[in-house]
C-alpha cells in the first residue's frame, strides 16, 4: 500500500500494490499532479526508502583483510 499527499488540496491518494501492478503509470500520473509520497495515513511525513545495512559476514571480511595487510 502506498499513499500519496496532496498539501493544496490536502487530499490523501491510497494505491493498493494490485493497482500499482496494472496501472505502473499511475506514480507518474500523481508526481505531474504535484503529489508526495508518505509514510502512512496519520503520517504525512516524505516517505523515504529503508536504508540498507551492511551484512555482518561483509563488515567481519573488510577487518580480517585490514589485520592481515598491517601484519605484512
Amino acid at each position: 500500500m502506498e499513499y500519496w499527499h496532496k498539501k493544496l488540496d490536502n487530499k490523501l491518494e491510497r494505491l493498493e500494490k494490485e493497482q500499482l501492478q496494472k496501472h505502473p503509470e499511475l506514480i507518474g500520473f500523481l508526481e505531474s499532479k504535484g503529489y508526495v509520497r508518505v509514510n502512512s495515513e496519520t503520517d504525512l511525513t516524505p516517505y523515504k526508502k529503508p536504508v540498507k545495512k551492511a551484512s555482518v559476514k561483509k563488515a567481519v571480511k573488510k577487518v580480517a583483510k585490514k589485520v592481515t595487510k598491517k601484519k605484512k
